[in-house]
């Protein structure tokens, strides 16, 4: 969602801002949610987050009372599919499937020598191949089949029918999930396919292409990091949830075979610089947001929910996949980054007034129901 994640980002701040600065009393309540809990505490491989905050298991629960009450009845595309991707396939909506209710509203098609090919078209799922990524994140059995106004189609018809239609020169966005979908689907030495237009594809490629692209987006946490300057906000901010699905996209490489372009290693490079950035940017978050308006606090958690989250997310699927190894004092970053999660949590449940962000920035409103999203998925890898 790169383009409108930015546009909203803009937005919501600037609502913010001008907010404070009419002096807007916007008081935080209790939206939803339970307060301190007494739900026990999960281990995990990274081992449990410090015993004076919430637990993960409490922070899971809240997340999932959050998603129910908030995203679950949402008739929007994007917001339901990223229901999907937190509750599974089969989650329902009134005895209906959301998965179902998602595809007949999006699916699209598109002829090509008088031929319909089934699609997702970007304008609703905001990135290419974004909705596929989710039905194959979630295990959608390639033969379900999807009653739409278009017409029927099973999901390996949809899968076939994106690759028929897909042309790389065309895409300007990031191919995290075109990265994610078709190193699943063509294995690194049968990477070669056909659009219906008689291009020809290489997988192989993509991801060089989309290894390049990452590492330059990085380019200054890597600089941060090496203490060739300091840590701000640079190309890396104005990628989708701040770079976290560029990362994904490689390990699934990684996790379907894919060596190509010293793979392992440049990605796991990449993996240091997020584990660099989830101590970094929070720190980032607080000093441009410094302002104690009940709106602006609520931005402010709202950015980290989505680097944590969506870091979380990333090295929990890396590792339990076996695509990431990490060591101790790696795992103690991501037990912080629990804790602090965690925390935001409970606030934004307990806390900050969802509802005037609803009402008021509705777009950005349904970007922090896809980020609580990602982080229940997260965590729920680490419980």
């Amino acid at each position: 969602r790169r383009r409108w994640t930015v546009r909203l980002r803009l937005t919501r701040r600037s609502l913010l801002c001008c907010a404070a600065g009419a002096g807007m009393g916007l008081a935080a309540h209790a939206t939803l949610g339970r307060g301190a809990g007494a739900w026990a505490a999960t281990a995990s491989s990274a081992g449990a987050p410090p015993a004076s905050g919430p637990s993960s298991a409490e922070t899971v629960e809240l997340l999932r009372e959050f998603i129910l009450q908030r995203a679950l009845s949402s008739s929007d595309p994007w917001v339901q599919a990223h229901v999907v991707l937190a509750l599974g396939a089969d989650v329902e909506y009134e005895r209906k499937p959301v998965l179902d209710a998602m595809v007949a509203q999006s699916l699209r098609t598109e002829a090509v020598d008088l031929k319909q090919y089934p699609f997702f078209p970007t304008e609703v799922e905001r990135h290419p191949f974004h909705f596929v990524q989710i039905m194959q994140a979630t295990e959608v059995p390639y033969e379900r089949a999807f009653v739409t106004p278009r017409g029927r189609f099973t999901r390996r018809e949809i899968v076939s029918g994106s690759e028929a239609l897909f042309d790389p020169a065309a895409v300007t966005d990031e191919l995290s999930w075109v990265v994610s979908v078709l190193t699943h689907e063509h294995p690194q030495d049968r990477d070669g396919f056909e659009t219906a237009r008689g291009l020809e594809v290489h997988v192989t490629k993509l991801v060089e292409r989309h290894l390049t692209e990452t590492e330059a987006a990085w380019a200054d946490t890597f600089a941060a990091m090496a203490g060739a300057k300091g840590y701000t906000k640079g190309a890396v901010h104005r990628t989708a949830c701040n770079g976290t699905h560029m990362i994904y996209g490689l390990i699934d490489a990684l996790r379907y075979g894919y060596t190509v372009a010293d793979l392992r290693a440049r990605t796991g490079r990449l993996v240091g610089a997020l584990l660099f950035r989830m101590r970094a940017e929070p720190a980032l978050i607080d000093a441009s947001l410094r302002t104690g308006h009940p709106l602006i606090r609520l931005n402010a958690d709202a950015a980290k929910l989505t680097f944590l989250g969506h870091a979380v997310e990333d090295l929990g699927y890396g590792a339990q996949h076996g695509v990431l190894k990490l060591t101790p004092p790696q795992l103690e970053v991501v037990s912080e980054a629990r804790a602090q999660l965690a925390t935001i949590v409970a606030r934004v449940t307990a806390e900050h007034d969802v509802d005037a962000l609803q009402s008021q920035v509705p777009q950005a409103y349904k970007i922090l129901l896809g980020d609580a999203c990602h982080a229940y998925r997260g965590l729920r890898f680490w419980s």
